[in-house]
């Protein structure tokens, strides 16, 4: 894990979903924080035959432009893009999709979400990649869920165990992180964004 990270982000428990695959779970440290991964299994698009890319990364983070662009959903008003991403996460942990959203067709490659064009609309969201994609090399990122730094190493292994089981209701006290994505990778309510480097 990067030296330079914050002490907060040091304490991420990463969560990737994966479709149909046994339970993983790894320790991993920086400094004195323990990392668990997780990988619950979760069927979430409406084709369940092909995984999600930013669910299934058995060979590494696919890039965002040599994967078959997934269908969007759209939120209903008033969601924000951090709600957007809690409710999806819980949603594929069971199965399906969130509750009071519609799927509409894929958003731009580079597009992670779309803001609501007017109030009567909702944000849409790439299921492509929901937590975006990192510049320059375009890999997706997988979901992680961040846990309280004041646990301990037994602690955050026996949350993550329970988490591990998609029909466990995530605990209250983990949260799913959203990332601060780079202004190309949103698209604005005029339908306009800057071209991605």
């Amino acid at each position: 894990m990067d030296q330079h990270r914050s002490p907060r982000r040091a304490r991420r428990i990463l969560a990737a979903l994966a479709l149909a695959v046994p339970l993983v779970l790894s320790v991993a440290s920086c400094a004195d924080d323990p990392g668990v991964a997780a990988a619950p299994a979760a069927a979430v698009a409406a084709d369940a035959s092909e995984p999600m890319p930013w669910a299934e990364q058995p060979d590494g983070a696919p890039s965002i432009h040599a994967v078959t662009p997934r269908e969007s959903l759209e939120f209903p008003p008033g969601v924000d893009y951090g709600q957007a991403l809690a409710r999806l996460f819980t949603a594929a942990r069971g199965g399906g999709l969130p509750e009071g959203t519609r799927t509409l067709p894929p958003l731009p490659v580079e597009v992670v979400y779309a803001e609501a064009p007017d109030p009567t609309r909702g944000l849409r969201l790439s299921l492509t990649a929901p937590w975006g994609w990192v510049p320059g090399t375009g890999a997706i990122r997988a979901p992680s869920v961040a846990l309280p730094g004041s646990l301990t190493t037994a602690e955050a292994q026996e949350m993550a165990r329970r988490m591990a089981d998609p029909t466990t209701p995530l605990p209250p006290e983990a949260r799913v992180d959203v990332p601060d994505l780079p202004a190309c990778q949103v698209r604005d309510a005029e339908g306009e964004r800057p071209p991605c480097p």
